[in-house]
């Protein structure tokens, strides 16, 4: 669920929000601290707090790239 507040609820909302990324995905972002609580079961996620980790995460090194 996407409220008008940013908050994403439940799993399901914050892969949706990441562009309908899979459960491995998901899990690699976690790994590398997208910031998601996990209380009793349910996910939560802000926006805000997304967009952050993802203006951090693609401002890494490129690896992998074959020209």
């Amino acid at each position: 669920m996407d409220n008008q507040s940013g908050l994403l609820e439940g799993k399901e909302a914050i892969r949706e929000y990441l562009k309908g990324v899979g459960n491995r995905k998901l899990k690699k972002f976690i790994e590398a601290g997208l910031p998601v609580r996990i209380e009793g079961g349910r996910w939560y996620a802000h926006k805000v707090n997304v967009e952050k980790f993802l203006l951090d995460y693609t401002n890494g090194p490129v690896n992998g790239v074959q020209e």
